[in-house]
């Protein structure tokens, strides 16, 4: 069979825009299936069909297509290759290209889109950032005394399960940390409450450190029970700053909005950015949802899941709201891309929607 037609329809979609390596970090199944779909829709090209000459390929009866005029390029595909396999490849990432181009219009039609870090927040216009500080001195203060509680568990859990060959000199290393820690306190920003609990917790954490630095030995049911100690005024704390951090990020997003028009607020689109585990009831999340409105969780406030880079959030901005686009288009679905494409085979094995997310049960 005679596949020139093919090949020259291939070639000259491969041609639409220049061939180089996408640097987009989207790997969904659509554009690669609409090239596998392609590839079953005609006839399989022989090796070396596409580098026939034209003299060759007008000997056979011109077969139609469904598609406008078209030149025919044969260096748009990669040299030298006969592979199917190569060429559909080569396709999707020319097809990516295409679609990518227009999720960046998506993205730069947005009036304003607000990235939210637990540092600052970041007001885009277009090309033009703004960039609205959020306090953080007390929180960061207590996140260093709060990670003690890990750091604890860590090397406790480390000592043990070293046994005979555990290094005591680390917990050593840890017990003095953990004084100057103490030491630090009446610096900081904390309240006097909090600096209390804070004092309390590293107290704690070093009299189970310096038991078993005696004895030479770590006991696994010992680690749970200081750390059930500490639990109290660890919560503490954390809902005390918890509030304080709240507030501080509220405030600065009143600020963004006295900057913003009418307009640009009506549609503002905010990404906050954090890291995979805090996903679930994220406290900078909460906060923009208490000035944007709960219902926009999810349609106007993302979370960038192990994004922390404004750069990085916008293109997950880009990604989520082009994908919006295109699910209307294609589906008349808002929210379909933002599933697997291949959701149908899966609810053949899961006969029902369903989220890979962290079980808390």
């Amino acid at each position: 069979m005679n596949n020139e037609p093919v090949t020259s329809m291939l070639t000259h979609v491969a041609a639409a825009t220049p061939h180089s390596r996408c640097t987009a970090r989207r790997t969904r199944h659509f554009a690669c299936s609409l090239a596998l779909a392609l590839a079953c829709s005609v006839p399989v090209l022989q090796p070396g069909a596409h580098a026939r000459t034209a003299q060759a390929s007008t000997a056979q009866p011109a077969q139609a297509v469904p598609v406008a005029s078209f030149r025919v390029r044969t260096d748009a595909l990669p040299a030298g290759s006969d592979s199917i396999s190569q060429q559909l490849e080569a396709l999707n990432q020319t097809f990516r290209k295409l679609y990518q181009e227009r999720t960046r219009q998506v993205l730069t039609a947005q009036p304003l889109i607000l990235v939210v870090q637990n540092n600052a927040i970041t007001a885009i216009r277009g090309d033009s950032r703004q960039v609205y500080p959020v306090p953080l001195q007390r929180y960061k203060q207590a996140r260093a005394v709060l990670h003690s509680t890990l750091a604890y568990h860590g090397l406790m859990q480390v000592l043990a399960a070293q046994g005979a060959d555990a290094d005591w000199q680390r917990l050593q290393a840890f017990i003095d940390d953990l004084g100057r820690a103490r030491t630090a306190l009446p610096g900081t920003a904390l309240t006097p409450t909090e600096q209390q609990l804070a004092a309390q917790v590293l107290d704690q954490l070093a009299q189970g450190a310096r038991s078993a630095l005696m004895r030479r030995q770590v006991d696994r049911p010992e680690i749970a029970r200081v750390l059930h100690e500490v639990r109290p005024a660890v919560l503490q704390i954390a809902e005390s700053v918890g509030q304080a951090h709240a507030a501080n990020l509220r405030n600065t997003l009143q600020q963004v909005r006295q900057h913003a028009t009418d307009q640009e607020w009506s549609g503002v689109v905010a990404v906050v950015t954090g890291p995979m585990t805090a996903r679930r009831n994220n406290l900078e999340a909460a906060a923009v949802a208490s000035v944007l409105g709960e219902d926009q969780l999810g349609t106007r406030i993302f979370y960038s899941e192990n994004i922390f880079s404004v750069d990085g959030a916008l293109g997950y901005a880009q990604t989520v709201l082009g994908d919006r686009e295109l699910s209307e288009n294609v589906f008349s679905q808002p929210g379909r891309m933002w599933e697997d494409l291949f959701a149908p085979v899966s609810r053949t094995f899961v006969n029902h929607d369903f989220l890979t997310d962290l079980n808390t049960r």
